[in-house]
């Protein structure tokens, strides 16, 4: 019986590999990892390898964010007294940044920005109920694409994958707490970029190092107390 199974979570699985096999070459900071842990975010831009590549299960829950974030702009694009550009580039040379925003909205003489996140229910619902607002990074996000566009307002849309639910946070450029703590993380890895050195680890007991896909490095660098980027490429035989 099995013969006449066709195998088809293996030739998704196969699909969404074959995408990813030849990695692109990091050249800048990327908007939506500032929130991250920053020596992560370094590790990755020197080229190392990930502790873990993601597997195919987070690989397909990346693919479906992809598709809920098409249907909700396309729901969007057939109304039209609203102008939609989407996956809009954004850079700065000044600070080695860049990123795409998902999409600009222009309705009535006036423009905002809009990042899309799709989460489970449950984590959807409990950051409902916990009533503390859109997550930092995301936060950090959208100020950065608000920062480097000149638009003064956004919002993050968070897609519930279950039941299609929406929460919408504003955000505004205007948020001194913000830009102060987002110019600072970019600064500090700028100047660690040029000194050849590493940013700090993250808190063992934060969400960054929980999720950076860089921790076994960190903390291997960490014990060796290799603070110089030169001679921890050469024990890796890496070069930049």
């Amino acid at each position: 019986m099995t013969d006449n199974i066709i195998p088809i979570q293996q030739i998704i699985n196969d699909g969404l590999l074959e995408e990813r096999k030849d990695p692109y070459e990091i050249n800048s900071w990327h908007s939506s990892k500032i929130g991250r842990c920053l020596r992560g975010v370094y590790l990755e831009r020197l080229g190392i390898k990930p502790d873990e590549e993601f597997d195919e299960r987070t690989l397909r829950i990346f693919d479906v964010g992809k598709i809920l974030e098409k249907w909700f702009i396309d729901r969007i694009k057939k109304n039209k007294d609203i102008k939609i550009e989407t996956q809009v580039r954004v850079k700065s040379e000044e600070l080695d940044l860049s990123g795409y925003i998902d999409f600009i909205a222009e309705y009535n003489g006036m423009k905002r920005v809009y990042e899309i996140k799709s989460k489970h229910s449950r984590a959807f619902w409990y950051m409902r109920d916990k009533g503390e607002g859109a997550m930092r990074q995301h936060m950090y996000q959208i100020w950065i694409y608000l920062y480097l566009s000149g638009i003064k307002d956004g919002s993050i849309i968070y897609i519930s994958k279950d039941d299609l639910s929406l929460l919408e946070y504003p955000v505004s450029l205007e948020n001194e707490e913000l830009k102060k703590e987002v110019l600072d993380r970019i600064s500090l890895l700028n100047e660690c970029w040029k000194n050849k050195t590493f940013p700090p680890m993250a808190e063992k007991k934060s969400w960054q190092a929980k999720y950076c896909r860089w921790h076994k490095t960190c903390q291997e660098i960490e014990k060796s107390q290799q603070t110089g980027v030169d001679a921890f490429l050469k024990s890796r035989n890496y070069k930049r």
